[in-house]
């Protein structure tokens, strides 16, 4: 877990859910604690050969730049790991405003994610999720688009399946193969 808050919430959940979480601290994980974060991986594959590590980065994360992080972790310690789909999640409730307020944020996001959920479906109208998947559309027109709800766990386990059974393409893979020109234009680099 890699949280900015004094209190790690995320974490004190998964615990209490039976999970064994391993926290990430001391910045973003894209790129102040990336060293950190390779050693971090490579240590849980040694102590507790997991089946899944699942990362969840605070909500300034990269998504290429986390993407980078897992590569650098998997060059680092030699273990092939598979990179399951990035997913962004949207508060369908909140995301025209946070468009206004934080809109570079958000849009990278979005345009670098592999999944996007619509969160918090059951608090919304239909105008306001139509809304929600057109804009998200209009800004990664490749992306795959799951709505729901986590508080009634609408959508969750399609969520799941997606992460744990497909495959996102790779940072370096993006960068022979222009992913990054396409999207940004300019150098690929």
């Amino acid at each position: 877990m890699n949280d900015v808050g004094h209190i790690n919430v995320d974490q004190e959940v998964m615990r209490s859910k039976g999970m064994d979480v391993k926290e990430v601290a001391g910045g973003c994980i894209c790129c102040e604690v990336q060293g950190t974060f390779s050693t971090t991986v490579m240590n849980l594959y040694l102590s507790f050969k997991p089946d899944i590590i699942l990362v969840e980065p605070t909500g300034v994360a990269i998504p290429w730049g986390l993407k980078k992080a897992v590569e650098e972790a998997t060059r680092k310690s030699g273990i092939d790991i598979k990179h399951a789909p990035i997913c962004t999640f949207v508060d369908c409730s909140l995301l025209s405003d946070q468009l206004q307020f934080v809109g570079r944020l958000i849009e990278t996001q979005i345009q670098e994610a592999d999944l996007v959920f619509i969160n918090k479906v059951d608090i919304c109208d239909e105008e306001s999720i139509d809304w929600c998947h057109e804009r998200i559309g209009e800004l990664n027109p490749d992306v795959r688009i799951l709505s729901g709800s986590g508080r009634t766990g609408q959508g969750v386990a399609d969520l799941a399946d997606l992460i744990v059974s497909e495959d996102s393409v790779r940072y370096y893979d993006a960068v022979d193969g222009g992913i990054f020109k396409e999207q940004y234009g300019g150098k690929n680099e």
